[in-house]
C-alpha cells in the first residue's frame, strides 16, 4: 500500500501567531511552548502526524493580496513536494487561506497538476459583508495608509464584489482540472459564544448574511455543490458542516474562555476544553481521511 500523499495546512488572512513569534524576536522572550500546540492551527499538525498524516504548515504573507498569497503559496507546495518526494498533496487551509489556494489553482495549470485535494474550512468563497462595510467606513483608508510598512490588500479581497468576480474569473479552470474540492463550514448561533473581538462582525453578518462563524456566513463557507464549465462539464463540491457549534478561532482548535461557564470549576472548565480540542482534531482527521484514497 502506497504511502498517503503530504498534507499542507493553509492558513488564513492576519496569522495571529506570526504577531506572537515577531515580538518573542524583539523581546528576546523564551519560547514557551514546543510543538504546534501554540501554532495558528492548535496542535492540529500534530493530531494528524500521529495518525500517520504526512502533514506540513504552510506560511505566506500576513495580510497581502491573494495573488500575492497564492504566488508564496506556490512556493510552499514546491518545497513540500521538494521535501518529500512526491508529486501531489491535498490542501487543507482554513478561511483566506481557501481563496489563497483557489487562485494558485486557477492561475497555473502545471501547479494544478500538483494538488489532488483542495478541502476549505470556513473560507469567504462568496466574500463577507464584514470586509464590504468594513471597508467603506474607513477601512480602505486604513489599509491604503499602511500600505508602506505592511500590506494589507488582502482585506479588499473578501468583499462580496471581489469574490464575485473572481468565481467568475476562475470557474473554467475549476471545471477543468483534476483537483478534488470540498468544503466545510460551521456556525456560532449564540452570540454570547462567539470569541469577544469577533462579536461586532458577527452581528454585522448576522444581520445582513445570517447564521456565521463571526467572520463568514454559512452560506459563504459552503460555496456552491457544483463547478461548470463553459463547455457543459460540470463537477461536484462536496459540502460538509461541523457537527458541533464553532467561530472562526475555534475551527483551528482555539478555545475561549466565554464558551465556558467558570461555574464548572477550573477542572471541569478544562475537561471540556480537552473534549472540545478532541473534536475539531477529529474534523481534521476526517478530512484527511476523506481524501486519503486520491492520488
Amino acid at each position: 500500500m502506497s504511502e498517503p500523499l503530504p498534507i499542507l495546512l493553509a492558513h488564513g488572512i492576519a496569522r495571529f501567531d506570526e504577531l506572537r513569534a515577531q515580538l518573542r524576536k524583539i523581546w528576546k522572550a523564551p519560547i514557551i511552548a514546543s510543538g504546534d500546540n501554540l501554532h495558528y492551527f492548535r496542535g492540529i499538525r500534530s493530531r494528524l502526524r500521529e495518525q500517520g498524516f504526512n502533514a506540513h504548515h504552510a506560511h505566506v504573507p500576513f495580510a497581502a493580496s491573494v495573488a500575492d498569497r497564492a504566488n508564496e503559496l506556490r512556493r510552499e507546495t514546491q518545497r513540500i513536494l521538494e521535501e518529500t518526494g512526491a508529486e501531489r498533496l491535498h490542501i487543507i487551509a482554513h478561511s483566506m487561506g481557501g481563496l489563497d489556494a483557489r487562485r494558485m489553482i486557477a492561475d497555473c495549470k502545471e501547479t494544478a497538476k500538483s494538488v489532488a485535494s483542495l478541502s476549505t474550512i470556513g473560507t469567504p468563497h462568496l466574500g463577507t459583508a464584514f470586509a464590504d462595510i468594513a471597508l467603506a467606513k474607513g477601512g480602505d483608508t486604513i489599509v491604503s495608509a499602511l500600505s508602506r510598512i505592511l500590506s494589507l490588500e488582502g482585506f479588499k479581497d473578501l468583499t462580496r464584489p471581489a469574490c464575485a468576480t473572481f468565481n467568475d474569473s476562475a470557474r473554467a479552470a475549476e471545471t477543468a482540472n483534476d483537483v478534488v474540492y470540498q468544503t466545510w463550514s460551521s456556525i456560532e448561533p449564540d452570540e454570547k459564544s462567539v470569541f469577544l473581538p469577533l462579536r461586532p462582525s458577527w452581528k454585522i453578518i448576522h444581520d445582513e448574511e445570517g447564521e456565521n462563524d463571526g467572520l463568514v456566513s454559512e452560506t459563504s463557507q459552503a460555496w456552491t455543490d457544483e463547478l461548470c464549465g463553459t463547455d457543459g462539464k460540470v463537477k461536484q463540491v462536496a459540502q460538509h458542516r461541523f457537527p458541533f457549534y464553532a467561530d472562526h478561532w475555534n475551527q483551528i482548535g482555539w478555545w475561549h474562555p466565554n464558551r465556558w461557564s467558570l461555574s464548572d470549576g477550573l477542572f471541569g472548565v478544562k475537561a471540556q476544553i480537552d473534549e472540545y480540542e478532541r473534536q475539531v482534531g477529529e474534523v481534521y482527521l476526517e478530512i484527511a481521511n476523506s481524501v486519503s484514497g486520491i492520488s
